[in-house]
């Protein structure tokens, strides 16, 4: 261990260890010649395969330039150690962050939108590499929620031959064979069991089939994600994704999906009533003041079954019976409708039973279900016809835009900020036009501070606080891409 305080090489001194290893050490220094703090990462010479990791990660970060990844300052050695000085990130592990409780949907989305970033640089490198390490542990997540790839130890490239090393959890099968040839589905298994980590707040099994099948029986994922994760995660390489442009797809369609949140419910504002016969008590209501009662009941009855905003399948089978009951009337029966239509379309993603329950629909009072029909036969199989789909959400956004306030409209534009992310093929264009409708919901709620609408009542604060997660999320994110399109065009002209 070196001491606070100690100079090493002349020129760095030490301000305090930041992590330890079983053969090295990384310490903060603060760098005398340029006056800067620095991360210096220590390995013991006698250590095995000292040399070929401390080369291998000083040949890595040698070449490469991405703001996702610390740019490495110096690297020498003495009779004891071997020293790797790199950029300093201020920040925590991810691990550190995510457990033992995992994280939401919505920040392991954004999270692991940036970490395919980094990898998809390394992977289109004009000499391509792999990470073969990653793990939350590996990831510093800096004070503005950007997540930073550290320790390049066994990084390669394609098709090296290399030591079968790895971390047992996250690493893929044929990283322990040392007659494997490696390519980018290594580090796409490695990003899958990351996710489920940072997700469940768990260290994934050392077993890689019992991780799937943790993983498929998971409660915290939901179906979309179980399904994403077991093709990361295939056994054979083979059944992976073929590169991890197509895993950033993949995390575009999810995040463009808005998170189900629960409705504010004026249950005084119900017109028609409920007839609760059989369902809700075995008593038929006949007054307006008891369907109001029955209403709240039934509507008790399904909120109780709802988890981070969304529905269980229990809440759903609760909503479906009391349609198929009879029992509704009217306009609340449609609203049912609507409220399973919705969930099977951006909670569950089973868009045949969005078609059926989206037909049933009065498009008088639901204009715009013809466009969300067409919107679920589009996205069945995950097949996009993307021309059709920027028409459809343009006219969607034009017709929710003018509509009068209300948490349903914001919730809609969300919505259709995601769907300009997802279907634009240039990334920059989508993540624009997301961004404006996003701004514009925003200068809207805005304006109707001081107004008769309750904020805090009717919801539209806790909608405000989302834009803001979300303005400042995608808006870090375009400045990630446009640095790596700036470093990728000086790359070809170089």
């Amino acid at each position: 261990m070196l001491e606070k305080g100690q100079t090493v090489n002349g020129r760095y001194e030490i301000a305090g260890p930041i992590a330890k290893g079983g053969t090295s050490c990384v310490y903060l220094v603060h760098d005398r010649h340029i006056g800067r703090s620095l991360a210096m990462k220590v390995i013991k010479r006698d250590a095995v395969g000292s040399f070929y990791f401390a080369r291998s990660e000083i040949e890595a970060l040698r070449r490469v330039r991405h703001p996702l990844i610390p740019v490495i300052w110096d690297a020498f050695y003495d009779l004891q150690n071997i020293y790797i000085v790199s950029e300093y990130v201020k920040g925590e592990t991810l691990d550190k962050i995510c457990r033992p409780r995992g994280l939401g949907r919505t920040k392991s989305l954004a999270v692991a939108g940036y970490i395919c970033s980094a990898l998809e640089y390394l992977h289109r490198m004009k000499k391509p590499m792999l990470y073969l390490d990653l793990k939350p542990e590996n990831i510093i997540v800096d004070s503005g929620g950007l997540p930073h790839l550290i320790d390049f130890g066994i990084a390669g490239c394609l098709a090296d031959h290399h030591i079968p090393v790895g971390t047992i959890g996250y690493s893929p099968p044929e990283q322990y064979d040392k007659d494997a040839q490696l390519d980018e589905r290594a580090d796409i298994f490695a990003f899958g069991m990351t996710y489920y980590s940072i997700r469940s707040g768990r260290i994934p099994d050392s077993d890689p089939q019992e991780a799937l099948k943790n993983i498929r029986n998971s409660r915290t994922l939901n179906s979309f994600e179980k399904s994403f994760l077991a093709r990361c995660c295939a056994m054979s390489r083979e059944e992976r994704y073929t590169d991890v442009n197509e895993v950033q797809k993949q995390i575009r369609y999810i995040r463009s999906i808005p998170q189900k949140i629960k409705k504010s419910i004026e249950i005084t504002a119900i017109s028609a009533g409920i007839i609760v016969s059989g369902y809700c008590g075995a008593v038929r209501v006949q007054k307006h003041i008891r369907e109001n009662e029955a209403a709240r009941e039934l509507y008790e009855m399904t909120t109780d079954h709802m988890r981070d905003g969304e529905y269980t399948p229990e809440g759903i089978r609760i909503i479906k019976s009391a349609i198929s009951s009879g029992a509704l009337s009217g306009k609340c029966e449609q609203d049912f409708i609507f409220e399973v239509a919705m969930n099977a379309m951006f909670t569950e993603h089973d868009y045949r039973t969005a078609l059926l329950y989206f037909s049933k629909l009065d498009p008088q009072a639901y204009p715009d279900v013809t466009d969300y029909i067409t919107l679920c036969k589009m996205q069945r199989g995950f097949h996009y016809d993307r021309e059709s789909a920027e028409v459809i959400t343009g006219r969607l956004y034009a017709s929710t835009a003018a509509r009068k306030p209300s948490v349903q409209k914001y919730e809609t534009l969300i919505f259709i900020s995601g769907c300009y992310e997802n279907y634009e093929t240039d990334e920059v264009e989508g993540l624009s036009k997301a961004l404006t409708v996003i701004d514009t919901v925003k200068q809207e709620l805005v304006s109707l501070d001081g107004k008769e609408l309750s904020l805090t009542k009717d919801g539209y604060e806790r909608i405000r606080t989302r834009l803001e997660e979300m303005l400042s999320a995608k808006k870090a994110r375009l400045k990630v891409i446009k640095e790596e399109n700036r470093e990728r065009n000086n790359e070809k002209e170089r």
